[in-house]
């Protein structure tokens, strides 16, 4: 094995690690393995009893949500870039390995 070997190898299980991460980012999945559930649609006020400002409470509720499922969907994006990137520098470093003959 090359040094240059190496170097393609780590960066190539840096890039299945990324991959593997970004699968763990998918909402639904989160709860998967737990006594808790994703939510299911809208949160409905009448959990709330006669509370005053039930309605905006579910509404908040769901936002707080809605806002977790942005945040994976924002983490599985960048993870994706990140193994992409980690695979063109793996691509480039045998390219240009190749081309000094190396």
């Amino acid at each position: 094995m090359s040094f240059v070997d190496v170097h393609v190898q780590a960066i190539e299980e840096c890039r299945q690690e990324a991959y593997k991460v970004r699968n763990m980012l998918d909402f639904d999945d989160a709860f998967t393995d737990g006594k808790s559930k994703a939510p299911k649609g809208a949160t409905s006020a009448e959990i709330f009893g006669s509370l005053e400002g039930a309605s905006a409470l579910a509404k908040k509720i769901d936002d707080v949500w809605g806002s977790v499922k942005d945040e994976y969907g924002w983490g599985r994006s960048r993870m994706q870039g990140v193994e992409e990137a980690l695979g063109q520098v793996a691509a480039n470093f045998r390219g240009a390995a190749g081309a000094s003959g190396a």
